[in-house]
């Protein structure tokens, strides 16, 4: 599936649209622009889907092309592994819904699902914990169903935000009418668990599974028996010389195999650890897992839960399967620099984007700060750039202010796209540079040409 039919299944509107076929006013480019700005933002799901395409796939693909074009082919199985876990994520997280659902949920229920997990762990404690996720639900989920039927209607789709605005009183009812109990919180619990458990199953099993898939695709595909970082500079005859194994060696298969299972292995303990609100009464460490082994508003796992099922077995499986020194030390490189970048780099690049365009806008109408990223990020090296619901929300007041921030926060996410993945090619070139010289200084000692 491309990102195109993702976005199209999420959101509806295909990436093609022609302004005008529809009916609606004809919109210049940066108008589209705009809007898709707002529909890219709208859910944590495809937020995150662009911010890996931009800030690890291109630059790694980019970069494997610059070496040769074996290493180039690597760089396209990787970029294509890791986008089609998280397109895949959100569509797992609903069926994974449907089907628990049939086992936990009372007849009445079993086809909300999907409304069910949208409550935080944190909230489904006491009556008072599950009031208060009723109301945040209630609140959040009308937003976001008018906020999206807007954002339909601006781009010509009356048909499709319809829809939407159909699903807001029947969403509403449903929390309306649920009612507390023991019995309840607990089938609530066990379909959340069941849920992130399976999903990690499924999605920890494909990540962990990459450093087993890249060597079967080096050797088996592209008929090489050595690390093709190095082809371009270290001969065949020498690469062996030099420590890069040509087979995976019994440990390197134990240890890759046991990375296909790590996920859910690492969260089924989260949450046995996290399960009794006594057990993280008094312990901030359990507190900060409960809170990250959970999915956002749009069903998409947390950057806890994400980290867990995704990050920790695909690069414990890639250290273990790496064939040679030389491969390893890459890894081990670009792990302890994209990895943050993957965590921080938005933040370094579309936060100090919106922190200097928030001020700006601030400055022109007289307004307080806090209109492109939340307070409590103003005074952040690396703030958070707000979400689109918040700048609508804070600029409802001011047409003209709402028109210019909107502007500002599409500046925002494609300049912040765009400084990212520079920055992590850059970084990817050098670890690539950092190996040939580390070849280069080796084959001086080793006497070798």
């Amino acid at each position: 599936m491309t990102a195109t039919a993702y976005l199209n299944n999420i959101t509806g509107p295909p990436l093609s649209y022609k302004p005008g076929i529809t009916g609606s006013p004809k919109k210049g480019l940066w108008e589209i622009a705009k809007n898709y700005a707002g529909i890219i933002d709208s859910r944590e799901s495809i937020t995150r889907l662009f911010l890996d395409l931009s800030a690890f796939d291109i630059p790694v693909v980019i970069a494997g092309a610059t070496r040769n074009w074996k290493s180039f082919l690597e760089a396209c199985l990787e970029a294509g592994w890791s986008s089609g876990a998280l397109i895949f994520a959100p569509f797992l997280t609903k069926g994974l819904a449907k089907i628990t659902g049939q086992f936990y949920l009372e007849d009445d229920e079993k086809n909300q699902g999907e409304n069910i997990s949208k409550f935080y762990r944190e909230e489904l404690h006491d009556k008072e914990s599950f009031d208060r996720g009723k109301n945040r639900l209630i609140e959040e989920e009308t937003k976001d169903l008018e906020r999206i039927s807007k954002l339909y209607e601006t781009l010509g789709y009356s048909a499709k935000a319809e829809k939407y605005r159909a699903r807001i009183e029947p969403m509403q009812n449903f929390y309306k009418n649920l009612e507390y109990s023991p019995e309840l919180i607990q089938r609530y619990n066990k379909l959340k668990e069941t849920i992130i458990v399976g999903q990690s199953a499924l999605e920890g099993f494909m990540w962990g599974g990459f450093g087993l898939a890249l060597r079967w695709f080096r050797k088996n595909i592209l008929g090489e028996e050595r690390f093709t970082g190095t082809k371009k500079y270290l001969n065949d005859k020498d690469s062996k010389k030099l420590g890069e194994a040509e087979e995976l060696g019994p440990l390197q298969k134990i240890l890759g195999q046991s990375a296909l299972v790590l996920a859910p292995a690492l969260n089924m303990m989260w949450m046995k650890l996290t399960r009794s609100p006594e057990n993280i009464a008094n312990n901030k460490f359990l507190q900060m897992v409960k809170k990250g082994m959970d999915m956002t508003h749009g069903l998409f796992p947390k950057l806890g839960l994400l980290f867990s099922y995704t990050t920790v077995p695909k690069w414990f499986g890639a250290f273990c399967t790496t064939q040679g020194v030389d491969e390893l030390i890459e890894r081990v490189i670009k792990f302890c620099t994209l990895i943050p970048s993957w965590w921080l780099g938005h933040r370094v690049a579309n936060g100090n984007i919106a922190k200097y365009l928030d001020k700006k806008l601030a400055e022109k109408y007289g307004v307080e700060r806090g209109i492109l990223l939340e307070e409590k990020h103003l005074n952040s090296l690396t703030p958070e750039a707000a979400k689109i619901h918040h700048v609508l929300e804070k600029t409802a007041h001011n047409q003209e202010l709402q028109a210019e921030a909107q502007n500002a926060h599409a500046i925002t996410l494609y300049l912040g796209m765009a400084l990212h993945s520079i920055g992590v090619l850059g970084v990817t070139l050098l670890a690539n540079q950092i190996t040939k010289w580390r070849v280069e200084a080796k084959k001086k000692i080793a006497g070798v040409d």
